[in-house]
């Protein structure tokens, strides 16, 4: 009887941690990427787009440094350099950061300019995109999955809902239309990061399943993003085009939390796709990415003058992207490789 009890007891908590808990875990994912724009743009206006960039990838790699201070979590991170010195994981396989870093700069850069829906939505669109082609060729832990004229069709609504919401400032135009010029260039970058950001997450599910721990994970990702980060800003520095500005004495104490936010969404991205199809991770992470950032737009002065009609339409036309693309799925579930299988991919 009471090894029958245990079995229940298992069977009846499996759900809980392979769905209940991964949903919840996306949930999560997306309510933090908001705010992470916020507070990091905020940093930038400070200090510039660059440096705040890399302030916050590095104060977040400074967290998890030390916390590899923890055996279990330094046995976890050595597994995966193990892993890569053997040929078990590719040396590009434990490159992601590279994206985030990007998306990070490019969050510094647009958020302060277009507001936190508009870059959401600029996301979105990338990363519908670049989700044909990550699944088409199989870069995360699941098999790769054929090309379908129903998910394609979801990626192109979602570049229309992205060309929608770059229209959303027409009245800001200046007499050779620069505003509106600046706004439209700032959504075009923001939208090949997100394009990146697939990548990433593929790549992240794919060393999760050689680490078994989404903060090994997560350490590998800042430490790659913050020294593609300090190159960029090498480069820009021997160029002249970086100049180190001093931080304002009144900047509040929450605009240096960027870092731990992005330790957060990482390490919780990082799990949820063991457990999740990606393009259901995305789905959940991008209504509340959009519902926060909505919200967040609606108490800021700069986020507020973009919610428009415009606006609103590009993140209706990205919102029914996200579902039709689900929708537009097998209904098979995505298979999860082995720790085992997934280095030879």
């Amino acid at each position: 009887m009471p090894t029958d009890l245990a079995e229940e007891r298992a069977a009846g908590s499996a759900p809980l941690v392979s769905t209940v808990l991964p949903l919840l875990a996306a949930g999560a994912c997306g309510a933090v990427l908001p705010v992470q724009s916020r507070v990091n743009g905020v940093l930038s206006e400070q200090v510039g787009a660059l440096p705040a960039a890399t302030l916050s990838f590095g104060s977040g790699l400074v967290v998890l440094t030390l916390l590899l201070g923890l055996a279990p979590l330094r046995r976890r991170a050595a597994v995966i350099w193990s892993a890569v010195r053997s040929g078990g994981l590719r040396r590009w396989q434990v490159v992601g950061g590279v994206g985030g870093a990007l998306l990070v700069a490019s969050q510094t850069y647009a958020v302060p300019q277009v507001g936190v829906t508009a870059f959401l939505v600029a996301v979105i669109g990338g990363q519908s995109v670049s989700a044909l082609l990550v699944d088409r060729v199989g870069l995360g832990p699941g098999p790769a999955q054929p090309l379908r004229v129903g998910r394609a069709a979801a990626a192109l609504l979602a570049v229309v809902g992205v060309a929608v919401a770059s229209s959303a400032r027409p009245a800001d135009d200046g007499p050779g239309g620069g505003a509106g010029v600046g706004f439209a260039l700032a959504l075009t970058l923001v939208c090949a990061a997100g394009a990146l950001t697939s990548v990433q997450q593929a790549l992240n599910g794919v060393v999760t399943t050689v680490s078994r721990a989404p903060v090994a994970t997560a350490w590998v990702n800042f430490l790659t993003g913050t020294l593609t980060l300090v190159l960029i800003g090498l480069v820009s520095s021997a160029a002249g085009g970086l100049r180190p500005s001093a931080v304002a004495p009144g900047l509040p104490w929450w605009a240096w939390t960027g870092g731990v936010m992005g330790i957060v969404f990482i390490a919780l991205a990082a799990y949820a796709v063991q457990h999740l199809p990606v393009l259901v991770f995305a789905l959940v992470t991008i209504t509340t990415q959009l519902l926060v950032g909505m919200l967040l737009d609606a108490l800021d002065p700069v986020g507020r003058a973009a919610l428009g009609p415009q606006l609103l339409l590009g993140v209706l036309l990205a919102l029914t992207a996200s579902v039709w693309a689900a929708l537009a799925r097998p209904s098979r579930r995505r298979g999860v490789s082995s720790p085992a299988a997934a280095p030879h991919r």
